[in-house]
């Protein structure tokens, strides 16, 4: 697959015509100084190989994001997405000073959009939440690569729930949801539970029962819930962990009037909720797609994609940059990737705002290619569309990164083009990019003085 370099030369005369040979399609253009004949400026538009390609990192951690990521959608041409959530409660500071004569009302999951604004897909139809109790408890994995003797993502940093996990819970649903998202308002949702449940912990904790005196407890009692979208949702939902699950009880107040009284139970160790995330492409252009198995997009039309929580991002490699810096004399002074989006920045399913680019070797990630002269991860420009057609596109300065191609001790390095960690593990931000005669249009510009 061919990919544009843009190159602009600053040389002699000699150095000039030497280097016309590089080249095997350029639309060239010599410039005088009038103050300085000697001195030319030579502009050329080369072409150089490259290879995109989509693929499926493994093993993404979701748990401990602060966020309850639940939904479904189908985008084309990529499938579709769903996640489900799973958390244990917590009975903390719960005591008994429930009246004699009260009685059990009812008992409500009370969950609140999160202020990230992490909402994608169709809002503008019902969608649909199921509540579960799990029989399964959860527990956090650590993964062991000893046997095989490869490295483990860097984004991999210790025991954690991967979002490919699944955890069982009863097919029997404690209650359920049907409702439409309010775009752009926090509003609470509340999720009617089974009244023989609500009844069975207002009676625990009125008889002062030990499996209300401690999370453990608790958990070998109640080992958690598990909310689930409907099969006909539209859109991924996020909601804050800032869960409460409410009993509610009324009784006779001393003035004889009705009072109402709650119980509150919240979320127990942020560190175990997490989003079971799977994304599924059967019948489409990426059926197939797996850990083990990248498409190039030779096979895929030209066109690859970038997704949250699933893991799937777009490799891009050069395999011509290293000749084309191997050469004597040069000197590179900017180098910029610039991939199109075909995906908008509006309406249901948006381009996500923050890609990064991740340093990866023998096709595992490693590192992070760093905003230039700091420590920091880069986050790619986003730049918008026009209305002359012009699509949206980003951005990422690699001055520093090409520099260090020489340096690399394997020839399997390559860049994976994703969402940062927090986007990676608690949204379904979906980017497709942009084609051009069946090839993805990703460039890298490069400013570089060649001396004699």
């Amino acid at each position: 697959m061919i990919k544009y370099l843009r190159i602009i030369l600053f040389a002699t005369l000699g150095v000039s015509a030497a280097f016309f040979t590089v080249s095997c399609d350029k639309d060239m253009s010599i410039s005088l100084d009038n103050d300085n004949l000697d001195n030319l400026i030579v502009t050329s538009e080369d072409s150089i190989a490259a290879e995109v390609s989509t693929v499926q990192m493994p093993n993404i951690p979701t748990s401990g994001s602060g966020v309850v990521l639940v939904g479904k959608f189908t985008q084309a041409p990529v499938g579709s997405l769903e996640s489900s959530s799973y958390f244990r409660l917590n009975p903390a500071g719960i005591s008994n000073d429930i009246p004699s004569d009260a009685t059990f009302d009812s008992l409500n999951l009370v969950i609140r959009q999160s202020s990230k604004m992490l909402n994608y897909g169709d809002t503008s139809k019902v969608q649909t939440i199921t509540a579960h109790r799990l029989t399964q408890s959860l527990e956090r994995k650590t993964i062991d690569n000893s046997i095989t003797g490869r490295p483990l993502p860097f984004y991999i940093t210790g025991a954690a729930i991967f979002g490919n996990q699944k955890f069982n819970y009863s097919t029997a649903a404690l209650g359920s949801v049907s409702f439409v998202p309010k775009k752009n308002r926090m509003d609470s949702l509340s999720i009617k539970l089974d009244n023989a449940l609500g009844n069975e912990f207002f009676t625990r904790i009125k008889t002062n029962h030990f499996s209300f005196t401690s999370a453990s407890n608790f958990e070998e009692y109640f080992k958690g819930i598990s909310l689930v979208p409907g099969a006909t949702n539209t859109a991924m939902l996020a909601f804050s962990d800032t869960l409460q699950v409410r009993v509610n009880y009324s009784y006779k107040g001393t003035d004889g009037f009705k009072k109402k009284g709650i119980k509150v139970l919240s979320l127990s160790e942020k560190s175990l909720q997490f989003n079971n995330i799977v994304n599924n492409v059967s019948g489409t252009i990426f059926d197939g797609l797996s850990a083990t198995k990248p498409l190039s997009s030779k096979n895929t039309n030209g066109i690859a994609y970038i997704q949250g929580g699933s893991g799937v991002a777009t490799e891009i490699k050069f395999p011509g940059l290293r000749e084309f810096l191997q050469q004597e004399g040069l000197a590179v002074n900017q180098a910029e990737l610039e991939i199109e989006l075909e995906s908008k920045h509006v309406g249901a399913f948006p381009a996500a705002p923050n890609p990064i680019l991740m340093i990866s070797n023998s096709g595992i990630p490693r590192s992070y290619v760093m905003t230039p002269f700091s420590n920091q991860p880069q986050t790619g420009i986003y730049i918008l569309g026009d209305n002359t057609g012009k699509k949206g596109r980003y951005r990422f300065n690699l001055i520093e990164h090409v520099k260090t191609v020489l340096n690399s001790e394997t020839n399997e390095q390559s860049l994976f083009l994703s969402l940062p960690p927090a986007l990676l593990q608690s949204s379904g931000f979906t980017t497709v990019l942009a084609t051009e005669k069946n090839k993805p249009k990703v460039k890298l510009y490069i400013v570089y003085t060649k001396f004699k």
